[in-house]
């Protein structure tokens, strides 16, 4: 293989690499946005339905005469499964965002010694065509 041909090729894959990268990048931000759109679309949707079938709640009860929530044991029972709740959930938030942020560190950590990683690999590289190549004079 001529080295004009190696050239050839690697201009190829050089310019499929940048075609790549510009779709991402064009792309990406895109889809991003759309799923914040799509968050925000179900959180509407479950906020409108909890407040609905509240609301249903409390209109069959106003016209039933029923009163499910009249003794201050099903109060503070109600009162304290939500409060658990959000407790629960605060910690899942809390979890949650250690988790990504530590991935974040990760992938911070891999981009900023990417170059390391080149390198130990080019010296392998070397190494292995040194031991297995044909010797020219």
């Amino acid at each position: 293989m001529t080295e004009n041909k190696n050239l050839e090729d690697f201009h190829l894959l050089d310019e499929l690499n940048k075609k790549y990268f510009t779709e991402l990048e064009h792309s990406v931000p895109h889809i991003q946005h759309t799923l914040f759109d799509l968050q925000n679309e179900f959180y509407k949707t479950w906020r409108n339905t909890v407040t609905a079938n509240t609301s249903l709640y409390k209109e069959f009860l106003s016209n039933s005469g029923y009163d499910f929530m009249s003794s201050k044991t099903a109060k503070d029972i109600f009162k304290n499964v939500s409060d658990e709740a959000l407790k629960y959930r605060e910690l899942w938030n809390k979890f949650t965002i250690s988790n990504i942020e530590s991935v974040k560190k990760n992938a911070k950590t891999y981009n900023d010694n990417a170059g390391a990683f080149v390198d130990l690999n080019r010296k392998i590289m070397h190494y292995w065509l040194s031991a297995f190549s044909p010797k020219r004079n």
